[in-house]
């Protein structure tokens, strides 16, 4: 059996020398020449469902701690990599490996549900719908688009376009026949849609950059090339110099490295994946890159997420991030231990205690790099057997003897991920819980952040195995994430001990060491690999809590006290009516049953950034008023495809979100918010303005100004101050974790 007669292409390539054509997908596109070798192509092909996939995790509660965003280069996964699986096992296994964005391919199955609909722009409207609402849940974009075919016909391209406005993509890749251009051109203009030409092995149209380059001279910047180094190499080429040829024309990648024919770890290749990173810096080049890794197709999950930190590690060296990984996975240069106690071994820091060598009680490896004061970390960790830890503000009272903040590391789902506080207060944070310490050291659990059986249930930790930390200390505030599930949050307004008094351990702190737990007791390894850190500045003071999540004793309804709807307990949407919330006893959360009273702060604020979460049922209405005059809409969106000003995120009256970044009716969102207040002086007033508005780790608006206050306003005048107003006399809504930030003076 030939190969066009095997394999079903949908990647548009160059002619063969019978010059016939295959329509699919309702896209003409060119078949390969026979003599191609399958090794050497990617192609999209009807492929053997696997017998057992390899298990994608659940999409993390919170993109907060995750890769990709706001960096010069973002780093995806063309679901290519997973075509045995379906595009919806694809999306989990990008979100498993802590990645946001994905290209999508045309013909990938849609789902095990929906096996025999294909993922391409030809799809019906339904299943375009559900495949946004399933890359909402998990928390990744869509990106790209392609290899797809845009012949040189209008309205064959047209429908490709479409789709791509339809579901938020910004580059078509393709290997368009150069009699097209001048249709995409046009078309890229008025889409505002990038396309990139991607080139496929020797003797494929595109498989030498000088034909890009061709194509490419005196069109618009909105064509330029996809560069796939993996191919490149397999022709025979120089990736690095391929890069090179192509300065100024690059708009994405599929990143690969290559040895012995196929895919390997990168850095591990013979594609120089280093010096490709390095040139792409030198170019200035910012988008996205797409992992296509054709390889291992069923189990190539490990060693693609020893891509990751290789890239991540790469980009930090190379100036693209302002992380610094701060553990060079060789050797223990800057760490400090007990060297009977602690190696490296296997690219990570290897702690062990045996019966011959254990430890004369709790010991720690120091990072001598400095002191930390707001930050943000993120490290590996594999834990065997014991108890272990992960110390930051810490101080050091004895030799390798630390007292400070502790994120738990131990095998034990429910506790994994708590906060301890070593050598002073003691337990502070559950798993689940979010707590304000008081000025005179009281602790007060005011809520959740994560229902902990859910957590269990997601498998928000993977046992005796490699987890990531996150972890987040901005001034009073503390949080942790464990494999991007948020498990604590702490405002400590404790009091601030000395930092450079060792002996004063009993209260909050602001900054101090780093340092990594081994426990004393029996025998235990532990191992911390990935280690990389990145300051914050202080951009904004400390936290205010809102509300203290067991009464409304900070709040004022508007109008008449009787006709409020609000209580405080523990919501969820009714079983019996999906339009409806019912309260149970608790703590934590503040709901309105609509029909009601707006309310509002007793405290005001100026310039801030705004932390909350947020529910509704099916179909309800509600907003956020900053200053009491600015209105952020809240509304069930689920089912939108095109957002107005009135959806979900909207900025009420004047502005659409630029993406749907709405949860399921029900679900809790969160919403960040950050806000200047007008501004009046002798040369008269300067508009307020929403420097940023996210939701669910999408931003939606920046810097949009408010020329005035929006409807049903608190009171209708501006101000150089105001408080927060919640929307009640709409429908059913639940909001807690309300955390305010003044801007820094």
């Amino acid at each position: 059996m030939n190969r066009e007669a095997k394999f079903k292409n949908s990647h548009e390539v160059t002619k063969s020398r019978r010059n016939y054509k295959l329509k699919k997908l309702g896209v003409l596109v060119p078949l390969w020449q026979k003599f191609v070798l399958l090794v050497a192509v990617c192609c999209i092909c009807c492929l053997p469902r696997p017998d057992a996939a390899y298990g994608a995790q659940p999409a993390p509660a919170s993109t907060d701690a995750r890769r990709g965003g706001g960096e010069n280069w973002q780093l995806g996964m063309q679901a290519y990599t997973f075509n045995r699986f379906t595009f919806y096992e694809a999306v989990d296994k990008t979100a498993a490996l802590g990645l946001r964005y994905i290209e999508a391919y045309p013909g990938q199955r849609l789902s095990k549900e929906k096996p025999d609909i294909q993922t391409n722009h030809n799809m019906p409207s339904q299943e375009k719908k559900e495949m946004l609402q399933k890359l909402r849940e998990a928390g990744v974009k869509l990106v790209n688009y392609g290899v797809v075919g845009l012949p040189n016909n209008e309205a064959e391209c047209r429908k490709v376009f479409n789709f791509a406005r339809e579901m938020g993509i910004e580059t078509i890749v393709s290997e368009p026949p150069e009699n097209a251009f001048d249709i995409i051109e046009k078309l890229c203009k008025e889409y505002k849609i990038k396309v990139a030409i991607h080139n496929h092995p020797k003797p494929s149209r595109y498989w030498n950059p000088d034909t890009v380059l061709k194509v490419c001279k005196g069109r618009s910047e909105l064509i330029g090339a996809c560069a796939d180094t993996g191919h490149w190499f397999r022709s025979g080429l120089n990736p690095v110099e391929s890069l090179r040829k192509l300065k100024g024309h690059i708009v994405s990648l599929h990143f690969k490295d290559i040895d012995g024919g196929h895919d390997v770890i990168w850095g591990t290749g013979k594609c120089n994946v280093k010096a490709m990173l390095a040139e792409l810096a030198r170019q200035n080049f910012k988008g996205v890159f797409s992992i296509e890794y054709e390889h291992n197709w069923l189990k190539s999950m490990p060693e693609i997420a020893e891509c990751v930190p290789y890239f991540e590690r790469t980009a930090a060296e190379l100036g693209q991030t302002d992380w610094q990984w701060i553990f060079n996975g060789k050797d223990l240069t800057g760490w400090d231990g007990d060297p009977r106690l602690w190696s490296v071994k296997d690219g990570a820091i290897h702690g062990q205690t045996t019966k011959e060598k254990p430890a004369r009680g709790n010991t720690f490896i120091v990072w001598r790099g400095g002191k930390l004061k707001d930050f943000e970390l993120k490290l590996k960790f594999r834990i065997q057997n014991g108890n272990s830890g992960i110390q930051y503000r810490s101080k050091e009272f004895k030799k390798w003897v630390i007292s400070g903040y502790q994120a738990e590391v131990e095998n034990n789902p429910g506790k994994v991920g708590f906060l301890y506080h070593e050598a002073g207060r003691g337990w502070l944070v559950n798993v689940g819980d979010i707590m304000v310490i008081d000025k005179t050291g009281k602790k007060n659990v005011i809520g959740k952040v994560s229902d902990v059986e859910a957590l269990k249930k997601a498998g928000y930790y993977k046992m005796k195995d490699w987890n990531e930390y996150t972890i987040i200390a901005q001034g009073n505030h503390l949080v942790h994430y464990l494999n991007g599930y948020p498990t604590m949050e702490l405002i400590d307004n404790d009091r601030v001990t000395d930092p450079d008094d060792p002996k004063d351990r009993r209260g909050a702190a602001r900054e101090g060491i780093l340092a990594l737990q081994i426990h004393a007791g029996p025998p235990m390894v532990v191992e911390f690999k990935d280690i990389r850190i990145r300051n914050l500045k202080p951009k904004y003071d400390d936290a205010v809590v809102l509300f203290n999540g067991k009464d409304l004793d900070g709040w004022e309804a508007k109008g008449d006290k009787s006709r409020s709807k609000w209580e405080v307990g523990v919501a969820a949407v009714s079983t019996e009516d999906p339009k409806r919330l019912v309260v149970k006893k608790g703590i934590g959360e503040m709901i309105c049953h609509g029909s009601g009273l707006d309310l509002y702060s007793k405290e005001n604020f100026g310039d801030c950034r705004i932390e909350l979460e947020v529910m509704v049922p099916k179909g309800s209405n509600s907003g956020i008023y900053v200053m009491g005059e600015y209105e952020i809409q809240v509304l069930d969106s689920w089912e939108r495809v095109k957002m107005g000003r009135g959806d979900m995120g909207g900025i009420y009256g004047a502005a659409a979100p630029r993406v749907n970044a709405c949860k399921r009716p029900g679900e809790w969102q969160k919403y960040v918010i950050e806000f200047l207040a007008p501004k009046f002086d002798a040369s008269g007033k300067k508009n307020a303005k929403l420097l940023k508005v996210e939701l669910n780790g999408q931003v939606l608006h920046e810097n949009v100004e408010m020329s005035g206050p929006t409807g049903g306003a608190l009171t209708g005048r501006e101000a150089a101050t105001g408080p927060i107003m919640f929307q009640g006399n709409h429908g059913p809504v639940a909001f807690r974790n309300i955390i305010v930030k003044p801007l820094a003076k």
